[in-house]
């Protein structure tokens, strides 16, 4: 929707009121203080990225060592008959994995919310700069203008040699100078409004690519602890089986 000016001097003056109202939302949709706190907020998921891969390296290594002891040691506990305290030791270590995987999912999920959070802000952001940005066309503010000032220029010179366009501007109407040159400064600064905003826009849209990228991340760190789950979720239900397979023979050798 184009900014109303009509082409009269009142309506100008009008315009120049609408257009300071306009400057106003725009210094407040994204100011200076909306930017420091995005930067604030993505340097504190990124460190909350950072302590979740360090979690996870050390998950990784608790897990892996339980892995190893659990494939090698198995058949070395059941020879020497001490298979059940095996389990219980392994039982316990994997209970230690599997709390801090639960913690360190449920911070992935927060940290995922956080990003959710920024992107619906930068959205919100994102709307009511487009709706500046589009409420005029520059390519026709820019032809109305050069006309005024073509029809203004030759009106001032003297010239008789106008385009039909600046004829019904300036000559069929009496030429106000000052009016016209508020038309062109209203127009100017609604123009240049829409720029702002749409560089705005396109800054903010470059934020939330970054976020999406984010996201992404997230996924990753996902697959990484299903993938330790998984490890966790085997040797429980192995172990269950050799509990189960103790117990049957512990009930059969009793008299």
């Amino acid at each position: 929707m184009d900014t109303l000016i009509a082409e009269t001097d009142d309506g100008a003056a009008a315009g120049m009121s609408y257009v300071l109202k306009e400057e106003a939302q725009l210094a407040q949709i994204w100011n200076t203080q909306d930017q420091t706190g995005h930067e604030c907020a993505i340097q504190e998921i990124a460190d909350r990225f950072s302590g979740v891969r360090q979690r996870l390296e050390g998950i990784r290594a608790l897990a892996d060592t339980a892995w190893e002891r659990f494939i090698t040691l198995t058949l070395e506990r059941i020879l020497s008959d001490h298979l059940r305290e095996f389990l219980d030791e392994i039982g316990e270590e994997m209970q230690t994995v599997t709390q801090q995987l639960t913690e360190v999912d449920c911070e992935i999920d927060r940290i995922r919310a956080c990003i959710y959070d920024r992107r619906r802000v930068l959205a919100e952001k994102i709307t009511l700069l487009e709706s500046l940005a589009h409420r005029t066309s520059t390519q026709n503010h820019l032809s109305m203008m050069l006309t005024r000032v073509e029809g203004l220029e030759s009106y001032l010179l003297g010239r008789k040699d106008v385009p039909p366009q600046s004829y019904e501007m300036h000559y069929k109407r009496h030429t106000n100078a000052p009016g016209d040159l508020l038309y062109l400064r209203v127009r100017l600064l609604t123009t240049r409004i829409a720029s702002v905003a749409a560089n705005r826009s396109r800054h903010l849209g470059e934020l939330d690519t970054g976020l999406t990228e984010s996201l992404l991340e997230i996924e990753q760190l996902k697959l990484s602890l299903a993938t330790f789950i998984a490890r966790i979720e085997c040797m429980s239900d192995i172990s269950r089986y050799w509990l189960a397979y103790l117990d049957i023979a512990t009930e059969q050798t009793v008299p």
